[in-house]
């Protein structure tokens, strides 16, 4: 049984976590993620095979047979990508909590985790179980539970400054802004806090010609 389970299940209270319990316990997590994305990866591979077969044959009914293998490997990916948001939920999860525990050793620091009550880790397993809740969404309403929302010592926690921004980059190449490469080359320069639009209203500035 993991420490989230036990958690939930009201088989162990969050003041009795050990910080090294919570780092091996993080490690599992994590070999667990990386498994996940292998697995995605994979499956992505085999989907895109299978699509090339199928462009390549005008056969009706062989197309119908790649058809119907390209949507059973389409629903192996979206079951294993499940799996893995629940895993990075969980992850996020006890990042928190050992974050918090480390942070009351400083003395004067409150206890958060005592504050919690049964209703607000019911809540957290209902954002947890909750398929359509996305890892940004549960995040905010974690730290909100928590007590932490809007404390700068726990922004961007789970990921860095860093991947922050790569998220921003990868959404602005969703969007069409950037291509592939513009995108790569976003990602590798060294960022400011401020990021890419910092770095944009510069280069705007540079480019303009001097009146002079």
């Amino acid at each position: 049984m993991s420490i989230i389970e036990k958690i939930f299940r009201r088989r162990k209270r969050l003041t009795d976590l050990s910080l090294e319990e919570l780092r091996v316990e993080e490690k599992r997590l994590e070999i667990r993620e990386n498994q996940h994305i292998n697995q995605v990866d994979k499956l992505e591979k085999q989907r895109e095979d299978i699509f090339n077969q199928g462009s390549k044959t005008k056969s009706p009914a062989r197309r119908r047979i790649y058809a119907r293998r390209f949507n059973e490997v389409a629903q192996r990916v979206s079951i294993v990508e499940r799996d893995l948001s629940r895993v990075v939920k969980e992850l996020m999860t006890l990042n928190r909590i050992r974050v918090i525990l480390e942070r009351q050793r400083v003395p004067g620091s409150k206890n958060l985790l005592a504050n919690l009550s049964d209703e607000d880790l019911g809540k957290i397993t209902t954002l947890l179980e909750d398929d359509r809740i996305g890892e940004e969404v549960y995040l905010s309403k974690l730290d909100l539970v928590l007590g932490v929302v809007n404390d700068p010592a726990y922004e961007t926690q789970d990921i860095g400054h860093e991947g922050m921004e790569v998220l921003k980059t990868w959404e602005a190449m969703d969007e069409g802004e950037l291509d592939f490469d513009q995108g790569l080359k976003e990602a590798s320069e060294t960022r400011e806090p401020s990021g890419r639009k910092e770095r944009k209203e510069r280069n705007a500035e540079e480019a303009e010609p001097d009146p002079n």
